[in-house]
């Protein structure tokens, strides 16, 4: 059975080490056993250092807009502290959203995937970090069609849209270089976009949905909205799509709520914000 220490967190009866202190096999981190071994004291201090490394490790990965792993992290800059990752990564986390405006959002529980979002939004209307408008506001067309479309749009419905725009497939173009490419393999490592194949389809078809990452940087009514000044009429025009984005609102609103308590009370817990002087020397100031 686990033990857990003063702060919640699990403490193995057995502390697998090796000798050298880690062993690095692909993209996973592991021990190998060797005797029986305490985890790390809890010292705030290096908890600190490693959420200002881990900081700094988050805002260079991110430059690709490929989702950062979990496990990643743990192999890259938590090592030996994995059993403080919760505290570790809600500290980067409170560092990123004071200094640099930006939030650490897991999109995937079951993947462990993470993001940053920016806390002000683009001019596209998504909250990305990425200062790319040109594709952000591709990709607002491209979803816009796919939320008009039931949620999902047939590779030949997308091209349809794409070519009024002047965007062929195979063509290169100044801003976006590759169409297809961008929108087949960039957009989807990035999460933005789902690419898949239509079960039994001969030739194959396939589809585009929209991706977790755009679930989190953007909401259906904006993309409703962008649809509508593109079209020129008023969301209500379009009744099903305006009340599944009412609703989609609602939902998200007692989502952010209800993980904005848990935040807080989770870094009440753990003295984060308490600290006169932050991470990278920088002077943080918090509400009383």
């Amino acid at each position: 059975m686990d033990r857990r220490n003063d702060y919640g967190y699990r403490v193995p009866t057995f502390q697998s080490k090796h000798p050298n202190g880690e062993e690095r096999t692909g993209s996973n981190y592991r021990r190998i056993p060797w005797g029986r071994r305490p985890p790390p004291p809890r010292d705030v201090a290096i908890l600190q250092e490693r959420a200002n490394k881990l900081v700094k490790y988050l805002l260079v990965k991110d430059q690709t807009k490929i989702p950062i792993k979990r496990s990643d992290m743990l192999k890259d800059v938590i090592q030996e502290y994995d059993e403080y990752f919760p505290e570790i990564i809600e500290r980067a986390s409170y560092a990123l959203e004071k200094m640099f405006r930006v939030n650490l959002k897991e999109i995937d529980k079951q993947s462990s995937l993470y993001i940053l979002i920016s806390t002000q939004e683009s001019s596209a209307g998504i909250l990305g970090t990425t200062k790319d408008t040109p594709k952000l506001g591709l990709l607002m067309v491209i979803l816009s069609v796919i939320f008009m479309n039931g949620n999902k749009a047939s590779e030949a419905v997308i091209w349809e849209v794409l070519r009024k725009l002047g965007l062929r497939p195979g063509v290169r173009h100044s801003l976006f270089g590759e169409v297809r490419k961008l929108i087949t393999d960039e957009f989807v490592k990035q999460k933005y976009l789902e690419y898949k194949r239509v079960p039994n389809s001969r030739p194959p078809e396939y589809e585009f949905f929209w991706g977790l990452r755009s679930y989190h940087e953007t909401s259906k009514m904006k993309v409703l909205k962008f649809a509508c000044k593109v079209q020129k009429k008023d969301p209500k025009d379009w009744a099903a799509q305006y009340r599944e984005a009412v609703e989609m609102e609602v939902q998200a609103a007692a989502v952010a709520v209800a993980e904005a308590e848990a935040r807080a009370e989770a870094r009440a817990q753990m003295g984060i914000g308490e600290e006169p002087r932050y991470s990278f020397g920088i002077f943080v100031h918090t509400a009383a």
